[in-house]
């Protein structure tokens, strides 16, 4: 599992994960970066190394800055982040 997000008002049915082709569009990983800022959705090690590999570090701390989740004022400082937000990420 890459990510996946928790609805939380449907109590039967309120995880939804992302594949890989959904999340090599720019706009859905706007999207999860967004339910990740209001703890709504997650990021696991494997999808955080996907998104490396697909996006890496540029074109994800430019996605992130439309988003808003993590303010970073420098790419070095958002590369940091996203070590920390890994070393705490689940496996699957």
């Amino acid at each position: 599992m890459l990510a996946y997000y928790f609805y939380p008002f449907e109590p039967n049915n309120n995880v939804r994960e992302y594949t890989k082709e959904q999340l090599m569009d720019p706009r859905t990983v706007e999207i999860l970066f967004n339910y990740c800022q209001i703890l709504e959705a997650y990021i696991t090690k494997q999808g955080w190394a996907f998104l490396i590999d697909h996006y890496g570090y540029e074109k994800l701390y430019e996605i992130d800055k439309i988003s808003g989740w993590y303010d970073a004022d420098t790419l070095e400082e958002y590369k940091e982040w996203i070590g920390y937000k890994i070393s705490i990420s689940e496996d699957e």
